[in-house]
């Protein structure tokens, strides 16, 4: 009887030992809704940088769970440790022991957008003064000096605002009621394919005046995390996976490789 129990509680506590280091192995991921690179679809979280962590943190035998906050509360959720690491982020959790990645995603640039038969078009930042501006959220603390400055000089003329309703950018641009738009040029293209002007005939010029393709930056708590996302991103470089991944979701890149 002694041997039975004895038995039992040894299986019992294998159960529980394997329970507890598959748990270890689950990292809670902060992602906002930010499409083509995060976004739910059909219940589901999908998008480039989604993909692009499932796939690294998989390789090295983690369990990725994606959990969604609204844009402006993902710093704080993350902040607050209600999540294990955040995607799509710059350097700025100043203070605190965190661990970011390497730049993940160097496709991603941001532009000027507007209508052709705008007078004034737009070849540099400085251009952009006195026009009516609707930018993404936070745009302003992103750019440098002169656009932060050429933003709150317009402001006060009620000519620069910005927005976390990225699609409705794109829909004003083409209503003619703002004169520009700031966004990156993957979330213009992906609005534009699912808004009602996909086949519009409106020209429209696109101004790459932020300087050259930036990228963001995923961040961890865990150092050790931070390490195995990176060793499993060279893996899924090398395999293909990664380049795979960037055709699916990035129009603009899939037309430069075609």
């Amino acid at each position: 009887m002694n041997t039975k129990w004895f038995a039992f509680a040894f299986i019992l506590f294998c159960s529980v030992l394997s329970t507890s280091q598959a748990s270890d192995r689950v990292v809670t991921i902060g992602v906002a809704h930010f499409p083509p690179y995060s976004f739910a679809e059909e219940g589901n979280i999908a998008g480039v940088e989604v993909e692009i962590i499932r796939e690294s943190l998989s390789a090295m035998g983690y369990w990725p769970e994606f959990v969604g906050f609204p844009y402006g509360r993902l710093p704080i959720a993350f902040t607050n440790k209600q999540v294990d690491a955040s995607i799509v982020t710059m350097k700025s959790y100043d203070g605190l022991e965190v661990f970011y990645s390497d730049i993940v995603l160097p496709e991603y640039q941001t532009v000027a957008i507007q209508i052709n038969n705008r007078e004034g078009m737009i070849s540099g930042i400085s251009d952009l003064k006195g026009k009516s501006i609707l930018a993404h959220q936070r745009a302003n603390q992103f750019y440098g000096v002169e656009f932060s400055n050429i933003a709150e000089e317009n402001a006060k003329n009620e000519k620069y605002h910005e927005i976390a309703d990225q699609q409705r950018q794109v829909e004003m641009l083409f209503r003619n009621r703002v004169e520009v738009i700031v966004l990156a040029y993957e979330i213009f293209l992906y609005y534009k394919e699912i808004s009602e002007f996909r086949d519009t005939d409106i020209e429209y010029n696109v101004s790459r005046i932020f300087g050259n393709k930036f990228g963001f930056h995923n961040v961890f708590w865990d150092e050790t995390v931070r390490n195995d996302f990176e060793e499993g991103l060279k893996h899924i470089k090398e395999n293909g996976t990664y380049e795979h991944i960037l055709r699916k979701y990035l129009k603009d890149y899939h037309a430069s490789k075609n």
